[in-house]
């Protein structure tokens, strides 16, 4: 076999579990973005529908190295743990930021760690709390298990490190901000602000070319609270914003604060007028019809009409 038919073939054996983008390298620091892709769940015993993909981001000096968030299951965290030893071989990774309490943010933090055991999980004491409660027996079996059922996700709680009042940690001597903005597709929802980069890391209240999750944003109230959050995030005035939820090669600017007020406004409108959550999944697949991930959206539509999960 010649060499570049051996190397097509890692390629695309990688690409099936994830794809990679280098963003910018600033001040010292570098930064790379793992785009994990969509995945199929079980939901109301419908096996057509996926998981939104998501985007893992790595800042990294010269030596040692920050993560943003970890995924669900387990062979996903081992694909990502691969590809940070592929990205900064030799390098150190200090530590694990989780922006907030969705178990698709954190469940393989453990797993990281195993091939780097001096990476600390840091958190908010708020969000650390919301992570424990995924935990519960009947959370995790409703919502965790159900969707990514025979093991796939581990229901082991793990210790992490709270972060000062100020949120503020640091990376080779650059400033990392945990910056505590309320209200995003949950509650306690943080983002990850680093000066040096200009750059915001927007967890769950910043979303690309994906649906955005409503399920409890279920009041007018806390939709509002949601567009209060990207008007701070928008007071950092950052020229990179990263969405935890986006698709490879849409850019990182912060037109994703503005085309996500959009979709909430939308979703205002749609929801007013509504009669059934079949009009409503159709009516944003209408609006938006380049954003993906199905389950998130099928989710979302049921959750006004009082479907069972």
């Amino acid at each position: 076999m010649k060499d570049t038919t051996i190397l097509t073939l890692l390629a695309s054996t990688f690409i099936c579990f994830g794809s990679s983008e280098f963003v910018t390298s600033k001040n010292g620091l570098n930064l790379d973005v793992y785009h994990l892709p969509a995945a199929p769940v079980v939901y109301q015993n419908s096996t057509n529908l996926s998981f939104s993909p998501t985007a893992f981001t790595l800042i990294h000096g010269r030596h040692d190295a920050v993560l943003v968030d970890a995924p669900a299951t387990l062979s996903q965290g081992s694909a990502l743990a691969a590809w940070i030893e592929q990205t900064i071989p030799g390098k150190r990774l200090k530590a694990i930021y989780i922006t907030h309490g969705h178990g698709d943010h954190f469940f393989t933090a453990p797993a990281i760690q195993t091939r780097y055991p001096g990476a600390q999980v840091v958190v908010a004491q708020d969000v650390y709390a919301h992570m424990l409660q995924q935990y519960e027996p009947t959370i995790f079996a409703m919502v965790w298990a159900s969707l990514f059922p025979g093991g796939q996700v581990s229901d082991d709680p793990f210790p992490a490190k709270i972060l000062p009042s100020n949120g503020t940690f640091y990376l080779e001597g650059h400033a990392l901000q945990a910056v505590e903005v309320g209200q995003g597709d949950t509650y306690n929802s943080t983002v990850l602000h680093v000066p040096s980069l200009d750059l915001v890391v927007g967890g769950d209240v910043v979303y690309g070319h994906c649906h955005q999750l409503f399920a409890e944003d279920d009041t007018h109230a806390l939709r509002q609270q949601w567009l209060s959050s990207l008007d701070k995030v928008a007071a950092l005035k950052p020229k990179i914003v990263i969405p935890s939820h986006m698709q490879p090669g849409e850019g990182y600017g912060p037109s994703h604060l503005h085309e996500t007020k959009r979709y909430i406004h939308v979703w205002e409108q749609l929801r007013a007028r509504a009669r059934t959550w079949q009009e409503l999944e159709q009516g944003m697949k209408q609006e938006f019809p380049g954003r993906i991930g199905s389950f998130i959206l099928r989710w979302s539509s049921q959750a006004p009409f009082g479907a069972a999960f």
